[in-house]
Parts: structure tokens; sequence; C-alpha cells
């Protein structure tokens, strides 16, 4: 029986092995093995949800074993370190702190991709990034510790804007500007939890952008539009702002003073984590990510494969494929079809990036563009953005957990969400 070893379990390594366990696990023609750091899957995109208590990771995670149970793969918890081709292996370290191989046919590396501080001094010592799970989760309980000590010590007079809660953002893409939005609602429901004197008006929350606008993946009017929205909420956005180094108070931009905060969280940047640079001597870019062939086999090793924020998929408009949820989803599904297919003694496809479009949520609303082809799209705001937002979700959702368990999983959660939201921010003293 061929092994097929996946690392990683993010929203292109969970589909592919749940996929590959459906078809090829469940009829014994392969061994399906997942391995991941966690025990459970979160969407990246909702991440900034988790940070700020929207969303309860308790409610809305998936269990690697429990789907595999149910799907025909196994789970190993673990973290990749290396990978020894001449014998096919893949050493990971387990929970018992040992250093452990398993061997393969086929390998297919998703391990997603780190926040890059291009080497800015300060910015690891001082700033919080937002990875993974682990480190929103990380991130939600600094903003509550923050809040808590911060509501001993106001009292009912106007406050001045150095009695204000200061929180620094580094990069205005997606997921700087998501998490800012989600701030002031933080904010909010921990007053609306006991917390009666504490209000949006005490935060003073900065999106940090290096180049002249935020989210450079939308049209320049969509972005225009969702900097207002963030500007009427009381945000500031600084453009054209290069960070040169973080120290414990603060950020010091190439130009201009210090933007002092008491948080800092670094979002600008997207890299491969740095141990795959040239790991087994796979041909690595710049960004760390390993470099595919159309069929998203690595250069070098026709037995290895790589999906999702990792892999460097060049384009044929001379551009790598984004890192992002969709292309993700889009490669665990080329990549199923070429496994299968070599299992079957088939052609392989090449994959080919279709952008679909870009929404970006604001909390209560959502404001982007849905493309309707390759030359045309559509600007989308409001409510209707908002379920499309959504409605992104529950599709990964269901082409993991199917139609059926999915709608029974969004009426569990919608149920749940005031009492889990309440039991995030009370007994904090």
């Amino acid at each position: 029986m061929k092994k097929i070893i996946i690392i990683g379990g993010g929203a292109g390594g969970l589909e592919l092995a749940t996929d590959l366990g459906d078809k090829l696990g469940k009829s014994n023609k392969a061994q399906i093995t997942l391995i991941d750091k966690n025990s459970y899957h979160l969407w990246k995109p909702l991440l900034h949800e988790v940070a700020t208590g929207v969303l309860d990771e308790q409610v809305d995670n998936i269990y690697y074993s429990s789907q595999g149970q149910d799907h025909g793969f196994g789970f190993t918890q673990g973290t990749f370190t290396d990978i020894d081709r001449d014998n096919k292996l893949v050493k990971i370290i387990d929970n018992n702190n040992e250093t452990t191989s398993l061997a393969y046919d086929f390998l297919v590396i998703a391990i997603g991709s780190t926040s890059n501080d291009f080497g800015t001094p300060g910015v690891k010592e001082h700033c919080i990034f937002l990875d993974d799970q682990n480190a929103a989760i990380s991130l939600r309980e600094t903003l509550i510790s923050k809040f808590t000590s911060f509501c001993s010590i106001i009292d009912e007079s106007e406050t001045k804007d150095e009695d204000k809660i200061r929180i620094a953002i580094v990069g205005g893409g997606a997921t700087g500007v998501e998490l800012a939005s989600e701030l002031p609602h933080m904010v909010e429901t921990f007053g609306a939890c006991g917390r009666n004197k504490m209000c949006s008006d005490l935060l003073d929350v900065s999106v940090i952008e290096a180049t002249d606008r935020i989210l450079p993946a939308l049209p320049e009017k969509t972005a225009e539009s969702i900097t207002q929205t963030l500007q009427k909420r009381g945000i500031h956005v600084l453009t054209k702002t290069m960070i040169t180094k973080a120290e414990s108070d603060g950020f010091y931009p190439k130009e201009g003073d210090e933007i002092k905060a008491d948080i800092m969280i670094w979002t600008a940047g997207v890299k491969a984590p740095d141990f795959l640079k040239e790991i087994a001597g796979l041909e690595s870019s710049r960004s760390n990510q390993l470099v595919v062939k159309p069929t998203l086999q690595t250069t070098r090793d026709d037995s290895i494969f790589v999906i999702g924020d990792c892999a460097y998929a060049m384009q044929d408009n001379g551009h790598a494929s984004p890192p992002t949820a969709q292309a993700a989803h889009q490669m665990a599904k080329v990549c199923y079809e070429n496994i299968v297919n070599l299992f079957n003694n088939q052609p392989m496809k090449s994959f080919k990036y279709s952008d679909k479009g870009t929404i970006i949520s604001l909390h209560d609303t959502a404001q982007g563009v849905v493309k309707l082809g390759s030359k045309s799209e559509m600007s989308v705001k409001g409510f209707l953005a908002l379920m499309i937002h959504r409605l992104l979700y529950r599709t990964h959702q269901a082409s993991l957990l199917g139609i059926f368990k999915t709608i029974r999983f969004a009426s569990a959660s919608k149920v749940m969400y005031k009492a889990k939201a309440s039991s995030i921010f009370t007994n904090r003293d």
C-alpha cells in the first residue's frame, strides 16, 4: 500500500487529506497520514476574529483525528523539521519532544506561511504576529489583560489622549485591516460584560502601511472607500509610512515621529517558514517558498508536492500565485487529481490560479470585488458583501464536513455565540 503524507492541516492540507482519504484511504488503495503541530483546524482568514473574541476556537474548530476517522486518513501530531529524500523519510518532533521518522511514497508539504518582518530591528522582540490559532489566542489574552488593567485605573471623567489604549498594526493587507475593524467592537463587548467604563472611545488604533494605500489587491476606489470606513470608526490609517525599527514603546518610521503603542502587532509581508529554504536540496524562492512545476511537484523531486502559501507556483502572467486561502483551495483540488491520476497511470493536470475576488470583513459590514470572469468584476459592499464573506467560510466547511453537517455546525455556532462571547471576556480580575 502506497503511503501518502500531508504536512499541514490548513485550508489546502486538510481539504486534500479529506479528499484523498475518501478516494484512496477508505478503499485501502493508500495509507493517508496528515501531520500538524496542532490538534485541530481553524480557517486562517478568521484568525483575527479569534484574536478579538468574535469567534471562539472551541466552537468553530475541526479536530484532525475526528475528521480522519470519518474520511479515511490518519493523524499524527508533531512539528515538521526535515526530509530525507534518499530514504523517503519525513522527520518530525512529536509531543514527547522526540524526533520521529515517517516513511512516504508521496509527500505533500502544505505548512502555510508566516509574517515577514523583513529583518526590521526589534520586530521579533516587541511585536505580536498573527500566524496561527495559538498566536491568535495569545493576542486575545494580551488584549484582554491590557483592557482589564486599564479598566482598573480609569475613572468616569473624560479621557485624554494619553489615557487611551494605543494599538498599532503594521500591515495594510486584509489581516491588518480586518483586525483593526474588530477592535472597537471587542472593547464594546468587553464593556458590556461588566466593564461599563470600557468603550471604543478609549482605543487609539493605527494601521500602518509602507505603500501609498492599503489593500493593494483591491481596486483603488474600493480601497479608498474602506479607508474612509475605518477612519469614520476612529481608526488612523497611516500610508507611505516605512517602519525602520521597533522598540518596547512603539514603532519608528523612516520619516516622522515615533508611533507610540501599548500593543504592537505585525501583519506585514508573507514568507514561508525559514527552515524551508532549500530544505533537502529542493529549489526555493526568496520568500522561502518551494518552487513547483505546473503539476505542483517540486522541480527536483517528483514524489514531493507543495500547495498553499509555501508553494511558489509561477503563472502564465509572470507572477506566482498569491498566498491566499482561495489559492490553497484550488491547489488542493489539482493536487488531489494529480495524485489520483498517478495511481491510475493517467496524465497530470497543470495548476492555473483563478482569482475569484476579494472581500474584506469590517465587523458588521464588508466590501470588496467579485470576479465574474477573466476580465470583468463586480464591486460589492454592505450586507451582500458580508454574506458572501460568510459564505466563503461555510463553503470551506462544506468541503470538509458536507453540506448538512455544515448547516448544523452553523446553527450551533449561532446559538452558542452570545454565551461564548460572554465567557471569553468575564472573570478576568
